[in-house]
């Protein structure tokens, strides 16, 4: 499907598809949008809502009809963190006991904690 077809059709979006509208993506996004299940490199690459991430999109796309400018964004986007967390002191916080939870992928964990998920409470100051 054309990208020009996808991010217009009314289906998904509603009859206000074919309006620039850049704060639809200040709210939740519409459930059709949610549902869509457009194709791309990245999967949930739409709108950080609370806790949750929204949505799909063609982003950058994939294959031959790639975008060009996908691995320059990405070393633009290193770059740029690398920048910017020279600025921070990071340190562990006081208090926390870690254990690392060991699957697939081994993950730090707040020993006794309630929630079963990966956790790393961290101290971010000012570096000097």
């Amino acid at each position: 499907m054309l990208i020009s077809v996808m991010f217009r059709n009314y289906e998904i979006w509603g009859p206000d598809s074919y309006e620039w509208k850049p704060e639809r993506w200040l709210q939740p996004l519409r459930e059709s949008v949610a549902a869509a299940h457009i194709p791309g490199i990245y999967s949930n690459l739409w709108v950080l809502h609370g806790s949750t991430i929204e949505g799909n999109s063609m982003t950058f796309l994939g294959g031959g009809r790639a975008c060009i400018e996908l691995k320059f964004s990405q070393l633009e986007m290193k770059v740029v963190l690398s920048v910017l967390l020279e600025s921070f002191k990071f340190s562990p916080s006081k208090g926390a006991e870690i254990y690392w939870h060991m699957n697939n992928v081994a993950t730090p964990t707040v020993t006794n904690s309630s929630a079963n998920k990966p956790q790393l409470p961290l101290i971010v100051e000012m570096a000097q």
